[in-house]
């Protein structure tokens, strides 16, 4: 599947989510949305990425829209509670559903292969490369994460050590990663410069991902199910 295909469904389902209000409805995509998840690789990292996220979020929205802190705090008497109970449970569904589906798109495009996308794509060289940063970026720093790491535990750090007791060693972690990332700026203009970037619109990219027949039917049902899921809701 290209790349682009798994974001184009991500629209349909903002606006699906939008679109439900029952809760059972919103649980039951939410439960495929996850196994869609739990079927990809590293399955229990995104699950529990997830999760790390979503039950803060619970407990947040479960004492402010419940109000359960006015009332232990100022003994408010909130008589509507289960509708805001109801409501904040709705929200906290369509978020969740937001970010297993995000996750879902993320595995379908891993950042080497959306990275190529995007320079073989008809955008701009220089919107290509905006857009490819951050992803060109997150692996580079977790590269020399890796290797501070490394460095640290040869010098007797323990990586695994809880955090109260590592957190005098972040700032000798930081440190690096912060001064590599600085200095590769300058050279990484140098090599975008020897390449002559920008001047061709349009360059060649070694193993472009194929924008296949079914790729392009994916596009045409994500583009029809945005219409209809739209349309209903201006028609309501």
């Amino acid at each position: 599947m290209h790349p682009f295909t798994g974001f184009a469904l991500l629209p349909p389902l903002l606006l699906l989510t939008l679109r439900l209000t029952d809760a059972r409805a919103l649980a039951a995509l939410l439960v495929v949305l996850l196994v869609l998840v739990w079927m990809g690789g590293e399955h229990r990292v995104r699950l529990r990425r997830w999760a790390l996220l979503m039950l803060p979020l619970a407990a947040g929205l479960w004492l402010v829209h419940g109000r359960y802190l006015d009332s232990l705090v100022f003994g408010a008497d909130v008589a509507d509670r289960p509708q805001r109970l109801y409501a904040a449970a709705l929200l906290w569904l369509r978020v969740g559903c937001l970010l297993a589906g995000a996750q879902v798109a993320l595995r379908l495009a891993p950042p080497a292969r959306l990275t190529r996308a995007l320079f073989a794509s008809r955008l701009p060289p220089s919107v290509a490369y905006l857009l490819a940063s951050p992803l060109l970026l997150s692996v580079q720093l977790r590269r020399r994460l890796a290797e501070v790491t490394e460095a640290q535990r040869a010098r007797g750090v323990d990586p695994a050590a809880p955090w109260p007791q590592r957190a005098r060693t972040l700032i000798a972690l930081a440190g690096p990663l912060v001064v590599w990332t600085l200095s590769d700026v300058g050279e990484r203009a140098n090599a975008l410069d020897a390449r002559a970037f920008r001047s061709v619109p349009c360059r060649t990219t070694l193993d472009a991902p194929a924008f296949t027949a079914r790729d392009r039917a994916l596009l045409a049902a994500a583009l029809a199910a945005f219409v209809l899921v739209a349309g209903s809701w201006l028609w309501r």
